[in-house]
């Protein structure tokens, strides 16, 4: 036993004196990278909760259990008595035909199974974890509650961050929707469709179902031919008593600290009146843009840099002199009003598609179910409905797929002034260009000036230079030869994991994320040294949100396994070897990619 206790302290020590060592090894690579304002008072190798609150009477425990976050699930806190009902059916069903074959009447096997049921019942519903488990679920229930009181009592808001991180925001009630009706009142994303009498609710629920009627109606319209449009029609019409109108809500906005702004969400489901032609309408629209944007769109900072790569092994066309371009456009989901969509959609069609129909269905009553979709989305808010009157839903596929569309004049036009003259680098995510120029700069800025004039309505942040930040990025051309690295918000709480909805296991999600973090790593930092401060910023990471350090070297060393890295564990950290690696990688994630593209 002596031995044994002798090899647990060993073991012990061992594990402490690695956890120190990442620690020490990530502050002394990393410390010199932070800006001018950062010190060591303001480290915190814990994600915080975010307290804005004039008052509040949390303690230390509060606030550790809120510094979990909003992904945090406090410990046995469900009852299993509906999932134990739900696995016993399937038992009843072979009880009752064991019966049946018995010739057991009918008293004697109500007996049996009211028997059976309760004994099964008793024995799974016993507590099988450990005492000290208990003892925690029902002091953290305790918190909770307290937490809940505390929070009418002192009229505060907790909400998650905007940013998708995994942090929670504690705020006064009153100075949070104070901002959210200020931004209802200023924005011209919206208007007023009608008022909620409270006295007479049915009027609204009439006018609703009204308009759905008017929607199913209008399909007709478009597909006179309802025989041979049946299977359109099918996808799109609307089942009104499933309907569930979509709500607004707003969560807060911390990446300009210390001013605080709000960001509306929508919370819509599949029983929206709009969804399913907002999803027929996407499967037509989404693979002809695709098409036509083809090369220039970036599905993500992997696309990105992978396109990137082989436009500078092609041409050659990084050289000492190269700046690099980004111009992020605000309020990607709200560009323009609904008439210059729809206008731009049919000229997209007439210029660049060529052709009458999409899938059998000509592009005139594509654009009129468009309009359609844009003129009846509609969500409810403080006892008001309110209706889009830019853009829609920030998490519509249809919505990005219009913002494409509308975008590509802008591709085209900045495109006609830089790349077929000058054959440089060119592509748009979303919201965000990036660009390479080798021409002067007061060219440069003769273009960006004609475009700002063409789309004044329109919101800008350009940045030129030889280093700077695109998507999760930094990127540097150092003497003609591309260097980058992940990039990490100086804006966001350090060591915090994302946001994951409650569905699902949290676990197994954070395990994935792990792995593709770590891929990620690989792709994005061309030297071996900040690929390894970046591997040990992701143990911290998950180390500094309660994760045990076997969990994280359990992970680590199956990527490595999986992918035939293990080298780059070893020390000295070995370049060359790194960038075998590397170039393996982007090899295999190819492939991955066509091999998916030819199921398809």
């Amino acid at each position: 036993i002596d031995s044994l206790y002798r090899r647990y302290e060993l073991c012990k020590r061992k594990l402490d004196c690695t956890e120190q060592f990442r620690l020490n090894y990530y502050l002394r690579q990393h410390f010199g990278q932070q800006s001018d304002e950062f010190n060591l008072a303001k480290v915190s190798f814990s994600p915080t909760i975010i307290v804005h609150a004039s008052i509040h009477v949390f303690n230390k425990e509060h606030l550790r259990l809120l510094s979990r976050g909003p992904t945090y699930v406090p410990p046995y806190q469900m009852t299993k008595r509906r999932n134990l009902e739900k696995n016993y059916k399937q038992l009843q069903h072979d009880l009752n035909r064991l019966f049946v074959k018995s010739n057991v009447n009918m008293i004697q096997s109500m007996f049996l199974q009211k028997q059976i049921k309760d004994s099964y019942m008793e024995m799974f519903s016993m507590p099988i974890l450990s005492q000290s488990i208990h003892e925690r679920a029902n002091y953290e229930q305790q918190l909770i509650e307290q937490i809940q009181n505390d929070l009418k009592r002192f009229n505060l808001i907790l909400r998650r961050t905007h940013d998708q991180q995994n942090v929670f925001y504690l705020g006064d009630r009153n100075s949070f929707e104070q901002l959210s009706q200020e931004f209802m009142l200023q924005t011209d994303l919206f208007e007023i469709d009608m008022t909620i009498d409270k006295e007479n609710v049915q009027a609204t629920r009439d006018y609703l179902t009204n308009k759905i009627k008017l929607m199913n109606c209008e399909f007709e319209n478009i597909f006179v031919n309802t025989t041979k449009y049946k299977d359109e029609l099918k996808k799109i019409n609307v089942v009104i008593d499933k309907v569930e109108l979509p709500y607004l809500y707003f969560l807060p906005d911390l990446s300009k600290q210390p001013l605080l702004n709000v960001k509306p969400m929508m919370m819509t489901t599949q029983y929206s009146a709009t969804y399913r032609l907002e999803k027929f309408l996407n499967q037509l629209l989404q693979p002809v843009i695709d098409i036509h944007e083809q090369g220039r769109i970036f599905h993500n900072g992997t696309d990105f840099l992978e396109k990137f790569h082989n436009y500078i092994d092609q041409y050659d066309r990084l050289r000492s002199t190269t700046n690099l371009v980004t111009i992020t456009i605000n309020n990607f989901h709200h560009l323009t009003p609904h008439h210059i969509l729809l206008s731009t959609l049919l000229d997209f069609f007439v210029k660049y598609y060529h052709l009458p129909i999409v899938e059998n269905i000509h592009i005139t009553k594509i654009v009129r179910l468009t309009s359609l979709f844009l003129h009846n989305n509609r969500f409810y808010y403080d006892g008001k409905i309110y209706r889009f009157i830019k853009g829609g839903p920030s998490n519509s596929g249809l919505i990005e797929t219009l913002s494409n569309i509308y975008l590509n004049l802008m591709d085209n036009f900045l495109i006609n002034q830089s790349s077929t003259k000058q054959n440089e680098f060119y592509g748009r995510c979303q919201n965000q260009i990036f660009f390479t120029w080798n021409q002067s700069l007061n060219e440069l800025e003769q273009i960006l000036k004609s475009m700002k004039s063409d789309y004044h309505h329109l919101s800008f942040d350009i940045h030129i230079g030889k280093n700077l930040n695109y998507l999760d990025l930094y990127l540097e051309n150092h003497n003609g030869i591309l260097y980058s690295r992940v990039h990490h918000q100086h804006n966001q709480q350090p060591y915090t994991l994302p946001y994951i909805s409650s569905k699902g296991n949290s676990i197994r999600t954070y395990s994935h994320w792990l792995r593709s973090s770590l891929l990620r790593a690989i792709r994005y930092c061309t030297s071996i040294e900040d690929f390894n401060q970046e591997r040990i910023y992701l143990e911290m990471t998950y180390l500094a949100n309660g994760y045990s350090i076997d969990f994280i070297d359990k992970h680590i060393q199956h990527f490595f396994k999986f992918f035939d890295a293990k080298s780059l564990q070893q020390l000295p950290l070995d370049q060359g070897a790194y960038k075998k690696i590397r170039h393996r990688l982007f090899n295999f994630m190819r492939e991955q990619r066509q091999h998916k593209e030819k199921k398809q």
